[in-house]
């Protein structure tokens, strides 16, 4: 009977060679892919320049198809789609007076506070509950 080979079963030892070998193996499969599309670019430069087709091949026909090269597969950045704006309801002001200070300020310290009484009460009465 086999054993089954487990995630959990490998060292880091062993998970770290095996990242390192599919590294490796990505790093050759792009260094191949690159030499076979540099090496070829010369060729399609020295080639005469033929006109474009107007007229369609016909069914059953094959039609003159190039060769696609890395540029061909790069996809071009989305834009951003516009962000809605923001529509406020006053008038934005610099500076804020005092009086409009004094209006919505809370202490950090009272506003602490309050949490904290808010969260002991409901403690308290979930406490008081269970009690019989």
């Amino acid at each position: 009977m086999r054993k089954r080979l487990r995630l959990e079963d490998l060292k880091p030892r062993h998970l770290a060679l095996g990242a390192g070998g599919l590294f490796l193996l990505s790093v050759a499969v792009t260094l191949i892919v690159l030499a076979a599309s540099v090496g070829r670019r010369p060729a399609e430069e020295a080639a005469p320049q033929t006109p474009p087709s107007t007229s369609e091949p016909a069914v059953g026909e094959v039609g003159a198809v190039g060769r696609l090269g890395m540029q061909d597969f790069l996809l071009e950045a989305p834009e951003a789609p516009p962000q809605p704006r923001v529509h406020l309801f006053r008038e934005r002001t610099p500076r804020w007076s005092e009086e409009q200070v004094r209006r919505f300020w809370v202490p950090v310290d009272e506003a602490v506070l309050r949490i904290l009484r808010r969260e002991n009460d409901r403690r308290t009465e979930e406490l008081l509950r269970e009690v019989p």
